[in-house]
Formats: structure tokens, C-alpha cells, sequence
């Protein structure tokens, strides 16, 4: 026991070193004469003493499995023109299953796809696997066959990349899931990395200007480029020694039995040379160049002495299982030979049951099928054709003549003959023949229009007969008419459709002239708008200076009136009774209201031509902040005020904070008399969608709806003055405000029972 454990030891120390030099001197030609010449001499017999009984109970029936590979990362998995998958890995994949006994079913997918169909075991293994860190978590991976650096690929004249430090802070494309994305997170070569789903789709966007550069193996992007024919993209000079790619085959982790057999098969086709012609085909010659002194010192001292001292003891244990296995072919030969006329009936009654099955298919066809000799007399014939022929046995048509039997002709009535027919014709030509132009007759006369396919019966090269099927094409025939009569109608709509439209482009040629003629009139207007336009900035400069002056001119006599009113009343009081004190005051408040009214008219001339300065708004914020400043702290107490979640939107802070004060102003005055004081405001949404609509509502003395169409005039009031106070100016500027800005207003109201006003501003 421990014996065996000492020689299975070095026997997988042995074929480890010897795979991982093989593969660490690839391309020298003394690798190969050293290597081959140890793996036949010394690690081949190994493996075959090994499995020597294994190959007889776990190889002798072909296990089926299931890779996949993908699409477009050639030399090694590409797809030829035939759609199947082919490449270096994929060659070596097959050759190691066919040496491990294992049938091979290859779909094709995206890298990112079918690497997650291997992790979660949908399929059985890769055949192009770069072994990382990261996925050793979760595949399991057989000895490295092939081993290489990485390139980086740039667009020609690209300046600024010359070593592998140059690649921070660049705009790096990579392939999802690939090694290479692996490797540049896992060394954080750049802050920007970029992902496709395939190396193709890297490349064309490289070469289209997007990305600084691509990183892959360098054999796949220099092939790539070849086959696209990008001529802008070349590849860097340096090399990447920390991406160093060892590609395996991968299976799922655990799966063991598998990476087992993928190992030994893969052994074997590099024993047999078989790797080396697969590698030869798609990557071409290996260098001559020779192996330094050094590593071949450590080949002999990590191989060659090791192997030795196994080789001795391994053969006599080969020789020895050699020996009883075949002692047990010899007797499974015998017990074969015994079991051989057994065998022999069996065949005989399968061979029975085969004819009585092929017979029940061809009667369960919809298809009619018979066939004839050379003479053309019937030797078999299915169910179906019988029914399409209205026969009611075969025993009315075996053994006759079938050309004469259904009476077949040719679309114009005429009889075929003979030395004309179609089918008779496939004994000449010696291939199958077709026809779709034939009628075939019944039993009772009738007959229908068929389509024919014969083929020839050959047994030794000769042919002996011919295999007809045919079918009814009755429906097929009237479908065909009333297409015909289709396509007729259509090109006479067609013609109809023309003649309408050379009509039509009469008539449009009539109707430019005439836009001609109102392009003209258009200009003529243009002008008279133009006129109108310097007209009205000279309006608007003569309203400027009226508002100069209504704010200084006006206010002037005013301030003298109020003033002198002042003194009078101060001065003067002892000497006036109270009529004459009641009629200062008067003066007083009527210099006051016009002074108020001035400073409206004002207001609503600014309004008019002030900048609009768009932010975005808290429209909650705002209307909540106007109650606060404008409400008295009575009212703020007795109000019950609800405020409705609002969006924002772009206007004129400034301008809309003068909307919500006249609105929230108001709801307050006119609630204030009011048994019920309650205030809501919010906002829906247009029927179009392309407006906010905001609100505000109140309980309190509402107005007579058929005097809607004033409220919002200049100095226009629904209430007398001594009820509720105000000039009638405040809603005429808040009207303005919101022209202004696109959007609308109105109001909505009942006498008593409060009122409702809105207003629109664009979302956008």
C-alpha cells in the first residue's frame, strides 16, 4: 500500500513538471525533441499502466457532453462558413475528448453567456479558459496547453502610449468577463474601463474613435483586425509581462471525473503529436531558437532522474495488467463467439419487426408512395395512395402497369407517352425528377392535378426501380388562380391609382403657384409688421416717459395735499369743528387711495416690461412663505390653511411671488367675514400634460359667476369699496404675470360660498 501511494505520488508529480515545462518552452524546437522523447519513454507508459484497466470499463462505451465556444476570438474559437464552431482550442478540445473516449455537442454563445452556463451547469466545459484568481472560485481547470502575454492595440498615429505605465487615467476597452477585465480591475490600470459583449464590437468602436486603447491576447487582436479589415489599428510594441494568459480547459468546480479524463485525453494528443499539427495549422511554426543551458538543467533534475526511478517499477506493474488484461479479452472473445447465433435470431426477428414498422409508416403517411421495377409495374404501394387513386385493395394495382393504370396527363389534355414521361424518364437520367404539371386519374374517371417527385433504386449500382411519391395539389392549383386574378385586379387598381395621382400632381402644381402668389403676400405683410413693430417700441418708449412722469409729476401734488392736510389738521385743530376735521381726514384717505392706485399703475406697467429671469421655484416653499408674511397673526390663528405637495418649476421668482400675495392676499380679505376660514392650495396637471395647473380656494364671499369675464380687468371690483377694501389692480397684474410666462388664468365661484383661482405655467 505504501508502495503504491510512493509511485502514484511521483507519478502526478511527474506528469505535472513534465506538462508545465512542455508548455514553459513552447516554440523551441529542444523542447519538443526533450519532452516528446521523455513523455514516450517515460510518462506515456505511466499513463497507459495507470488506466490500463480503466480504458476497458470507463472508455468502452463513448460518453456524450456538452461545450460551448464562442463566436469571434480567432485563432481560437471562431466560427467557419458553415456556422459551426472551429478554432486551435476548439480542434484540441475534440482531438483530447476523442483519446478520453467522450463525444463532444458544441453550442455557440457570447464569452459572458456561456461562461455563467458553465458555473451554473448547464454545460459540461470550455475549451478556452485563461486560469485567473477570480475563477478558480468556480472551475476547476485542467494543465495549461498554450501560454502568452497580452498586447495593447491602439489606433494608428496614437501618441502618448509607450509603456504600460502610460496606460493610467486612458479610456481602456476590454471584453466583459474576460481574463483581461479580470486583470486591469484587478491591477487597477485606469479609473475608465470599458465592457463589450464581444472583442468585435472593442475593435470597430476603437476604430470608430471611441476608447484609447484595447487589451487582448495579441494573436486574437492582430486576427481580428485582419478579418475586419481595420487597417487604422495596430497593435503596441511592449509587451504586458503581469498579463500572462494560461489557457485551459475548464469544468465546473468539483467535477472531477470530467477534469480527469480531459487530462489524460489532452496527454495523449500531446504524446502523439497530435498537438503539435493542430497548433501548426492555426498558429503557425514554432521558433528555432535553442533552450538556455539553464532550463535544461532543470528539466533533467526536476524530470528526467525522478522518471527514471519510477520508469522501472511503473513498467513492471504495465506489464503485469497488460498480461491479465488480455486474458480477459481472450475470454470475453470466447463467450462473444458463444453468444454470436444467439445474436444472429435476434437480428432475424428485429429485421421482421423493422419491415412491419417501415410498412405501418408508409401507410400513415398523408403522402401517396409506391414504387415499380424497371418495367414499370407496381411492387408496392402505400394507403394514402390508394385513397387519392380510389382504389380499395392493393391487389387492383400490384403487379400492373402504372402508367397505364392512372392514366396520367399533361396539363393541355394530351395523353403522356411512354418515351415522354417524367417518371419513366429517372430510370434514363439516373437521378430523381420532378413535376407539378401533371393530371392524375382515378379509378372512376375523375381526375386531379398532382405533384410528382421519382427517385431511383440502385442495389449494386444498378437500378432496379423507382420510388414515386406524389400528393394533391387541387388547392394548392385554385390558390395559385386566385392569386393570378389578384395580381390582374391589383394592376388595374394600380393604373386607377396613377391616372388619380398624375391628377392630383396637376392640381399641386396649380396649388404652389398659388403659394408662390401667398409667399409674396406674406413678404408685404412682413414689412407692414415691421412698420408695426417700430410703431410699437415707439409707444413703449412714450409709455416709459408717461410712467416717469405719473411717478414724479403725479405724486407731487399729492405729497403737497397730504402734507398741508397734515398741517391743518395738527396746527390748525382747535379751530375747526368736527366737520371740518372729518373733511381733512377725507382729503387725507382720497390722497392716500390715489397714491395706492398710482403705485398699481405702476406695477402693472413694470409687469408689462420687465425681464422675465427663469430658476427653478419651490412653488410649497413660496406659497407657504407668502401666507406667513402676509397673514396677520389673528388670521394665522384662525385660518386653517392646507398646502398640498407641489412641484417645482422654472418662472420668475421675483413675479410669481406677486402672484401668490394677490391670490393668498385675497383669500384672506374676502374670507375674513366668513364663518368658515379655511384656505387649501395645490397643483394638478393639464389635460394636455404639458402644464402644472395651480390653485388657491376659499369659503369665503365668492362672486356672482356671470361677472367672470371682469374680475381680472384693471380697477374692475365685484364687492363695494366699504365691504371689502382694494383698487382692482391686483389680479389684472397677476393676470399679466402668468401671459407672461405661457401660461393662463381663471376663476371659478358662487356668491356666499367662496371662490377658486388658477392658474398654468409650462413643465418645461
Amino acid at each position: 500500500m505504501i508502495g503504491s501511494e510512493i509511485i502514484n505520488y511521483w507519478i502526478t508529480f511527474a506528469r505535472k513538471k513534465i506538462l508545465e515545462e512542455w508548455f514553459l518552452f513552447q516554440g523551441f524546437n529542444v523542447k519538443k525533441s526533450i519532452s516528446v522523447f521523455l513523455f514516450f519513454f517515460f510518462f506515456a507508459p505511466l499513463i497507459f499502466a495507470q488506466q490500463s484497466n480503466s480504458a476497458i470499463t470507463d472508455f468502452n462505451q463513448e460518453d456524450s457532453i456538452v461545450i460551448a465556444s464562442e463566436p469571434d476570438y480567432p485563432p481560437y474559437c471562431i466560427v467557419d462558413e458553415n456556422g459551426n464552431a472551429d478554432g486551435f482550442s476548439v480542434e484540441l478540445f475534440k482531438a483530447a475528448a476523442e483519446a478520453a473516449g467522450l463525444q463532444v455537442g458544441i453550442k455557440i454563445g457570447v464569452w459572458n453567456r456561456i461562461k455563467n452556463d458553465l458555473a451554473e451547469g448547464q454545460i459540461d466545459a470550455l475549451p478556452l479558459v485563461g486560469r485567473t484568481p477570480e475563477r478558480e472560485g468556480v472551475f476547476d481547470f485542467t494543465m495549461p496547453y498554450l501560454s502568452l502575454h497580452g498586447a495593447v492595440f491602439v489606433r494608428k498615429g496614437t501618441t502618448g502610449i509607450n509603456s504600460f505605465e502610460d496606460l493610467k487615467g486612458k479610456e481602456i476597452a476590454v471584453m466583459e468577463g474576460d481574463n483581461a477585465e479580470e486583470f486591469v480591475r484587478r491591477e487597477k490600470i485606469s479609473v475608465k474601463i470599458f465592457t463589450t459583449s464581444t472583442y468585435e464590437e472593442a475593435f470597430r468602436n476603437l476604430a470608430n474613435g471611441q476608447y484609447d486603447a484595447v487589451i487582448t491576447q495579441r494573436i486574437t487582436g492582430v486576427k481580428l483586425i485582419e478579418e475586419l479589415e481595420l487597417r487604422t489599428l495596430e497593435p503596441l510594441k511592449f509587451q504586458i509581462p503581469q498579463f500572462r494568459q494560461d489557457f485551459c480547459f475548464a469544468v465546473q468546480e468539483g467535477n472531477s471525473q470530467l477534469l480527469n479524463r480531459l487530462n489524460e485525453g489532452l496527454s495523449i494528443v500531446i504524446a502523439n503529436g497530435t498537438y503539435d499539427e493542430i497548433k501548426a495549422k492555426w498558429l503557425g511554426p514554432d521558433d528555432d531558437s535553442l533552450v538556455a543551458p539553464y532550463n535544461l538543467a532543470k528539466i533533467l533534475l526536476f524530470i528526467l532522474i525522478p522518471l527514471v526511478a519510477v520508469f522501472v517499477a511503473s513498467w513492471i506493474i504495465f506489464l503485469r495488467k497488460e498480461v491479465k488484461k488480455r486474458t480477459r479479452i481472450l475470454k470475453e472473445e470466447i463467450s462473444k463467439h458463444k453468444n454470436t447465433l444467439q445474436e444472429l435470431r435476434q437480428q432475424q426477428t428485429i429485421a421482421k419487426s423493422n419491415e412491419a414498422q417501415i410498412r405501418l409508416l408508409l401507410n400513415s403517411t398523408a403522402e401517396g408512395f409506391y414504387a415499380i421495377d424497371t418495367n414499370g409495374n407496381c411492387t408496392l404501394i402505400n394507403q394514402s395512395a390508394l385513397e387519392m387513386l380510389g382504389f380499395s385493395t392493393k391487389n387492383e394495382v400490384l403487379g400492373k402497369n402504372m402508367h397505364d393504370l392512372i392514366h396520367h396527363t399533361k396539363p393541355d389534355g394530351t395523353e403522356y407517352t411512354k418515351d415522354d414521361c417524367l417518371i419513366l424518364k429517372a430510370f434514363q437520367a439516373g437521378r430523381g425528377t420532378y413535376s407539378d404539371m401533371e393530371m392524375l386519374w382515378r379509378e372512376d374517371g375523375t381526375g386531379f392535378p398532382a405533384e410528382y417527385f421519382s427517385y431511383p433504386i440502385r442495389q449494386n449500382e444498378a437500378i432496379t426501380g423507382l420510388v414515386v411519391t406524389f400528393r394533391d395539389i387541387t388547392d394548392r392549383k385554385k390558390a395559385q388562380s386566385e392569386l393570378l386574378q389578384l395580381k390582374n385586379d391589383l394592376e388595374v387598381k394600380v393604373s386607377e391609382r396613377t391616372a388619380e395621382l398624375e391628377d392630383k400632381i396637376q392640381k399641386l402644381n396649380k396649388s404652389q403657384k398659388a403659394m408662390l402668389y401667398m409667399v409674396e403676400d406674406l413678404n408685404n405683410i412682413t414689412k407692414e409688421l415691421k412698420e408695426q413693430r417700430r410703431l410699437l417700441e415707439y409707444s413703449n418708449n412714450e409709455l416709459e416717459a408717461f410712467t416717469y412722469s405719473v411717478s414724479h409729476d403725479l405724486r407731487a401734488p399729492l405729497r403737497a395735499i397730504n402734507g398741508f392736510s397734515s398741517f391743518l389738521a395738527e396746527d390748525y385743530a382747535d379751530k375747526l369743528d368736527d366737520e371740518g376735521k372729518r373733511f381733512i381726514q377725507t382729503i387725507r384717505a382720497n390722497a392716500d387711495k390715489m397714491d395706492t392706485l398710482i403705485s398699481d399703475l405702476l406695477n402693472l406697467s413694470r409687469v408689462s416690461r420687465a425681464d422675465l429671469k427663469h430658476s427653478d421655484v419651490d412653488m410649497k416653499a413660496t406659497a407657504t412663505e407668502i401666507f406667513e408674511e402676509t397673514a396677520t397673526e389673528d388670521e394665522k390663528s384662525s385660518f386653517e390653511l392646507t398646502i398640498h405637495p407641489m412641484p417645482e418649476v422654472k418662472c420668475d421668482q421675483r413675479l410669481i411671488r406677486q402672484v401668490w400675495q394677490n391670490l393668498i392676499g385675497n383669500a384672506l380679505k374676502y374670507s375674513s367675514k366668513s364663518d368658515i376660514k379655511k384656505i387649501e392650495i395645490g397643483t394638478t396637471e393639464s389635460e394636455n400634460n404639458n402644464d402644472y395647473v395651480y390653485y388657491v380656494k376659499d369659503h369665503g364671499a365668492g362672486f356672482d359667476p356671470k361677472y367672470v369675464d371682469k374680475i381680472f380687468g384693471v380697477f374692475q371690483r365685484l364687492h363695494k369699496e366699504d365691504e371689502f377694501e382694494g383698487t382692482g389692480v391686483g389680479l389684472a397684474i397677476s393676470k399679466r404675470i402668468i401671459f407672461r410666462h405661457g401660461g393662463k388664468v381663471w376663476a371659478e365661484g358662487e356668491v356666499g360660498k367662496g371662490a377658486a383661482f388658477y392658474f398654468t405655467l409650462p413643465k418645461t
